[in-house]
This record gives structure tokens, sequence and C-alpha cells, in this order.
């Protein structure tokens, strides 16, 4: 015995099939125009997702761009310090020990000022949220004035290490090798320079594939609003029987379904 077809799934080919035959009727029915409307809410997302995917691309481009263009430049100076090697060993020593202290010192701004902007964003909801609880309220701007007055302090402390760095790193007028010690200091730049550009490229792709997430997210409900949609047209249209060549076998399937 032939086992029985499935009532949902036809009645979802029947909306498939309405849409597709039925579309261009002067007055399009309710049903119709649901499903006219979720396409629309469909396309519209999908046309978001594919403009972030596009600043992915562009932000990874411009990106590559800038390693390519260092590693371009770094074999330049990187010459000119083997033609003034003997100069170069002078300083490299302690510019390399004060560069290692600004990376952690940029690291750690870097961080301290990532965490202050979500307490900003916390207390602000906080405020907004629990108002009624002054204390709590109270305590939080206190934690973020103590955050404030910290990064406050670190600025200061590096921007004395990067004063020191930039002494040792500034020859004398007239001093032999001169340009040896220049190309170094540029080398060093250039590797804050790419520490920097990494942290911004890191988190701005974070930033936009979050964005790209969250938008997935509201297609595959948009999806599923369409699908309800095409299922109710079925229903209509099965309910009415519209006369159609490629609908009216369906009818007759619909008949017998379980």
């Amino acid at each position: 015995m032939a086992q029985k077809e499935s009532y949902n799934e036809l009645i979802f080919q029947l909306g498939d099939l309405a849409r597709e035959h039925l579309a261009d009727a002067e007055h399009p029915s309710p049903a119709m125009q649901k499903v006219f409307e979720a396409e629309d809410v469909l396309l519209a997302r999908r046309e978001e997702l594919a403009a972030i995917e596009e600043q992915i691309n562009e932000a990874d481009a411009v990106y590559q761009d800038f390693l390519a263009g260092q590693e371009e430049e770094k074999l330049e100076q990187k010459t000119i310090v083997s033609k003034w090697r003997v100069a170069v060993a002078g300083v490299e020593g302690r510019s390399r020990d004060i560069k290692k202290k600004l990376s952690t010192q940029r690291a750690t701004m870097r961080y301290q000022k990532l965490s202050l902007k979500r307490s900003e964003e916390k207390h602000k909801d906080l405020e907004l949220r629990e108002a009624h609880e002054i204390k709590k309220v109270a305590l939080s701007r206190e934690n973020l004035k103590k955050l404030r007055l910290q990064i406050m302090r670190m600025q200061r402390d590096l921007e004395d290490l990067e004063y020191e760095f930039k002494q040792v790193l500034t020859p004398r007028p007239g001093q032999p090798g001169a340009q040896g010690i220049l190309a170094h200091k540029r080398i060093l730049e250039m590797e804050d320079e790419a520490e920097e550009k990494q942290a911004e490229h890191d988190e701005k792709m974070k930033e936009l594939d979050e964005l790209a997430a969250a938008k997935e997210e509201e297609i595959k409900l948009d999806e599923e609003e369409l699908d309800a949609a095409l299922f109710e047209l079925g229903e209509e249209t099965y309910g009415e029987r519209t006369n159609h060549p490629e609908l009216n076998p369906l009818y007759q399937r619909l008949d017998k379904a379980s």
C-alpha cells in the first residue's frame, strides 16, 4: 500500500507554485501580498549582509596593502642598517629594551581604553535601568573616574618612555653612521605601527564578524517568515482551488494527503 503524501509538504509546494504562476494577478490576494513583503524584507537583509561582507573584504585588502608596503620599506631600511652596522650596534641594545617596554605599555593602554569604553557603556545602561539605586550608580561613576585617572597616569608614563626612546635614537649633529641609526629607528617605528595596525584590524574584523553573524541570524528568521507566508499562500490557494494547469494536479494529491 502506497504511503500517503504529507499535507504540509504539499501545501508548501502549492504555495511555491502559486508564487511562481499567480504573482502577476492584477489584484494580489492578502496571502500573496504577505509573500511579496516577506521577500522584500529578506532581500534587503541579504543586501545588508553583502554590504558587511564587502566591508570585511575591503578592510582586509587595506591591511594586506599596509603589510606589503611595510615589507618593502623594511628591506630598504635594513640595507642602510647593514651598511652602518657598527654605529647601529652602539644604540641597538638600549633601544630594543625601551621598545619592548613601549610595546607592553601600548598594549596595556589599548586594553585599558577598551575597558573604559565598556565600563562607560555599562554605566550609561545602569543609569537608565537602575537610576533609583543611587549608591550603585554613584559607585559605578567613582569606578569610572578611577579608571580615567589610571589611564591618564599611564599616558604620562608612556610619553616619558617615548621621549627617552627618541633621545636614544636621535644622532648628534655630524655623528658618523647617523643614517644607520635613523634607519634602525625607522624599523622600530614600523614595528610599532604594525602592532597598532594589527590591533585596529583585529578589533575592526571582530566587530564586522559579529555584525555579519547577527545579520545571518536575522536572515534565518526572515527565511522562516517567508516560508510561513508561502505556506499560508498554499492554504489560501488550496481553499479557493484557483484554476491553473500547474496547480490543479496538486489539489487532487492534497485531497488524498494525510
